[in-house]
């Protein structure tokens, strides 16, 4: 998704926001993304994961950025710290941090900020 005009409010219904598309984050069906936003700058972007029940990302770190997390489904395990619907998670700078969904499926709700304008999805 395009960036939003600043002098407008966009609400994306939930029917609207069923039909966009996902994309497996690091190549893994089990991890789906969906890019809900991006500021115009490319230096933050607002989504959701989806992580089919057992589903792992492998450890890793984003040198340069922080993640703020909100659990809207499920439980997950986030940098080995239990996180179930309705939490909030910060990864800040540099932070290793693995995240694992429990045995339902998981949606998150996240802000990645800032990175390289040219992210590649594949933090």
């Amino acid at each position: 998704m395009s960036a939003t005009p600043q002098n407008k409010v966009t609400v994306i219904s939930p029917d609207a926001l069923a039909q966009m598309k996902s994309f497996p984050l690091h190549g893994d069906e089990g991890l789906q993304n969906k890019l809900l936003w991006r500021s115009p700058n490319g230096d933050t972007v607002v989504g959701l994961i989806r992580m089919a029940p057992g589903a792992r990302d492998a450890g890793h770190a984003h040198p340069t950025a922080a993640q703020h997390t909100w659990v809207v489904d499920g439980t997950v395990s986030i940098g080995g710290v239990e996180a179930t619907a309705g939490s909030y998670a910060v990864v800040p700078p540099g932070a290793d941090h693995e995240t694992i969904a429990g045995d339902e499926p998981v949606t998150m709700f996240y802000i990645f900020q800032p990175f390289a304008p040219k992210h590649d999805h594949d933090h």
